[in-house]
């Protein structure tokens, strides 16, 4: 039976290099400090005893590295860790379609993916008005409800948020 809250966790993908203009945008790799920012939050969500039924990425190398490394570190299985095209510079709309489409069994999902559908959707969701959501930054939003179909615009609660410049 599902639970009566449903949780979701928002992972901006960790710094990445832009140092090969040849490289196409989904192959872009994350730089040193995008590595070590991600141990960060990872170690950070560990201590926060965060544990998510599952975690998609986005499919784009920068995402994938970022969701690789926070689970490694947050002591999250890998098997939980699947990547999903439509991630993939995911707009707001597309993102609340794509959680409104999660199976019930499911009470918390952590998503690893891009600006500005991220920060677009934490805006809509939480009613917030924040204006950057900088690399590796971590939001967690709560809803009063038992189906991922009731979240809608407005209905949720920020319960953490966290950057990887506020652990330095």
């Amino acid at each position: 039976m599902a639970s009566a809250t449903k949780k979701l966790t928002l992972i901006r993908h960790a710094k990445s290099s832009w140092d090969d203009g040849e490289l196409d945008d989904k192959q872009r790799p994350l730089t040193r400090r995008g590595e070590k920012d991600a141990a960060h939050i990872g170690r950070w969500l560990k201590e926060q005893h965060w544990r998510p039924d599952t975690l998609w990425s986005s499919n784009a190398l920068r995402a994938m590295m970022t969701a690789k490394i926070i689970a490694s570190t947050a002591k999250i299985s890998l098997s939980s860790l699947d990547k999903k095209k439509k991630l993939y510079l995911a707009e707001a709309s597309d993102l609340l379609g794509f959680i409104n489409d999660l199976d019930d069994r499911i009470d918390h999902i952590a998503l690893v993916g891009h600006n500005p559908g991220l920060l677009d959707l934490i805006n809509a969701l939480t009613g917030e008005m924040i204006d950057s959501l900088p690399t590796c930054s971590v939001y967690l939003i709560e809803f009063p409800c038992r189906t991922w179909q009731e979240v809608t615009i407005g209905s949720g609660t920020t319960q953490t948020k966290i950057s990887p410049k506020k652990l330095r």
